[in-house]
């Protein structure tokens, strides 16, 4: 799991991704947010990730940066359907329950901005080095990939 932010903006941070990893980005933000509601006991869920790096950062220590996190889940599904990109009926209603869980029950979670926070292997980078770290990671992972990014950025 990632959060691929390379910029404390959502929308410049899901504008950066190539369409293969925004689509994904998506479904990963989804399941953190879900496995987060889990442990909160306000939905119903599995919370065997809650120990992953990345859901343990957003989840913090139970004070969660949903609100936020929820927030850079929309700008990529937005960016995504900008793009083309199609969602499925039920997963559209499944985001929109979840925002609505997630105005619900606000007061639970913290108001503060998502930090940077950069996980790669068992490497860990907490600060706005983290979004150039992201950037750097990126770019390696275009150059190996064997499909064209998609996403109108150059290096």
């Amino acid at each position: 799991m990632q959060l691929f932010r390379v910029s404390a903006n959502h929308q410049i941070s899901a504008q950066f991704l190539d369409n293969r990893r925004l689509s994904k980005q998506v479904l990963e933000i989804y399941q953190i947010i879900r496995v987060c509601l889990a442990e909160l006991q306000i939905i119903e869920g599995n919370t065997k990730y809650l120990q992953h790096p990345i859901v343990k950062h957003v989840f913090n220590n139970g004070s969660p940066y949903l609100s936020d996190t929820w927030r850079y889940l929309q700008a990529c599904n937005d960016e995504h359907i900008l793009r083309g990109g199609i969602r499925n009926i039920e997963f559209r209603s499944q985001l929109f329950k979840l925002g609505q869980t997630i105005e619900e029950y606000k007061n639970l979670y913290s108001v503060e901005p998502l930090p940077p926070y950069f996980v790669y292997g068992d490497r860990k980078v907490y600060g706005q080095r983290a979004y150039e770290l992201y950037q750097t990671l990126l770019y390696d992972k275009w150059s190996n990939d064997k499909i064209a990014p998609r996403c109108g950025i150059h290096r």
